[in-house]
């Protein structure tokens, strides 16, 4: 996927019950050309959103009359996350709270006191994702009316394997939520927030667009399904819609490819005079809810449950050029892997430890290894590293 970089400007609804809140974030995004519109409150963003078009949100969470989340809920049941894109701002950084907040439609968020560049920045890869979307709506008619039930539930995100699954099955519109064994995969780039505010917004657009045009094309060679984009994280699952016996082999080479093509996003960045990146990985596998997620008048196809929270938490405490594996992903594949090692986790949310597996390579079908010079042991220590 490519990221247009934002060549116009957007009209955004900045929502903050704070007075001064409101007028920093009206110069910041002013600065870009955006018109802004401004509301004091839940209940008057709501009804601005029902009186006028907007391209994107920038919502505040802790506000006396409706708080951010209720007012995010509300956006969702009448619009899609590109078609009306919401940036959470909050004083909070919490973890859980910034998973709950993406699981319930937010497409990014930024943390009080706000950095001028970040917020830019973020504003502009949302903008962009509009202007797609909006290209898409003007250019696909035809190809909507042909493949109206595959637009319907996955849009651009899936692989053309999955779509030719889809297009192919009259049963594809029946699918609903049900419970399914799915192995996920979190990938994000390391210490993003850092770099980016020494950049100007268009180098970093720039630099995710390197980014994803390569990790994505890494997860259509493995077929994976890309579930959610958030910023500079991917969410990719590997048994969505379709369950197949290799679903965990091609999560595995997934990860383990995604980590040697970072090589050539740095490559490509170092070209443009970009800082080069490192990315952690969480690999983890378990029972989620799949389905149609939403209301009768917008739903989304997407993975819940903890099984989610618990890879994000994985991949959390992945190092740059690391790739942790939960445990059920280490006993479930059948595989030989090589395992560099492993530790116990204590994830935010979970009461008890969750034992993780540095994976350093693969036989069979892929045969990739991340320590090309190196002889990797194939069996994991037993001893544990408690994190």
């Amino acid at each position: 996927m490519r990221v247009p970089v934002m060549s116009k400007s957007g009209h955004i609804l900045a929502v903050d019950d704070d007075a001064l809140n409101r007028g920093v974030i009206e110069r910041i995004v002013a600065r870009k050309g955006h018109r802004v519109t401004l509301a004091s409150g839940g209940n008057e963003a709501l009804q601005l959103i029902k009186e006028h078009s907007f391209d994107l949100v920038l919502l505040d969470i802790m506000m006396p009359d409706v708080d951010g989340v209720d007012v995010l809920k509300a956006i969702r049941e009448d619009f899609s996350m590109s078609a009306l894109p919401v940036i959470m701002v909050s004083a909070l950084d919490d973890s859980d709270k910034v998973v709950e907040l993406l699981e319930l439609g937010a497409n990014d968020y930024v943390t009080k006191p706000i950095d001028a560049k970040v917020l830019q920045a973020r504003v502009d890869t949302q903008l962009s994702v509009v202007i797609a979307h909006k290209k898409i709506s003007a250019l696909s008619e035809d190809a909507k009316r042909r493949n109206k039930l595959l637009l319907k539930l996955f849009g651009r995100y899936v692989t053309e394997d999955v779509a030719r699954n889809l297009v192919a099955s009259p049963q594809a519109s029946l699918i609903g939520s049900e419970l399914r064994e799915v192995t996920l995969l979190f990938v994000d780039i390391r210490e993003f927030s850092e770099v980016s505010e020494r950049l100007s917004p268009e180098k970093v657009v720039v630099m995710l667009n390197n980014f994803y045009d390569v990790m994505i094309d890494v997860v259509q060679k493995f077929q994976g399904t890309i579930d959610k984009l958030m910023g500079d994280e991917m969410l990719v699952t590997f048994g969505v819609p379709k369950t197949r016996d290799d679903d965990i082999e091609r999560a595995l080479a997934c990860a383990l490819s995604m980590q040697l093509a970072v090589a050539e996003v740095n490559e490509r960045n170092v070209s443009q005079r970009l800082p080069e990146i490192q990315v952690g990985i969480g690999v983890n596998t378990g029972e989620v809810m799949v389905g149609n997620v939403g209301s009768s008048k917008h739903a989304s196809f997407s993975v819940v449950g903890k099984e989610v929270n618990l890879t994000a938490s994985i991949e959390a405490h992945a190092e740059g050029g690391e790739i942790l594996i939960s445990e059920s992903t280490f006993m479930g594949g059948g595989l030989e892997v090589w395992i560099d090692g492993k530790r116990e986790l204590r994830p935010n949310g979970f009461t008890y430890g969750v034992m993780a597996y540095r994976l350093t390579g693969m036989d069979g079908k892929y045969k990739l290894n991340l320590n090309q010079n190196e002889d990797a042991s194939r069996d994991a220590p037993t001893d544990a590293l408690e994190i």
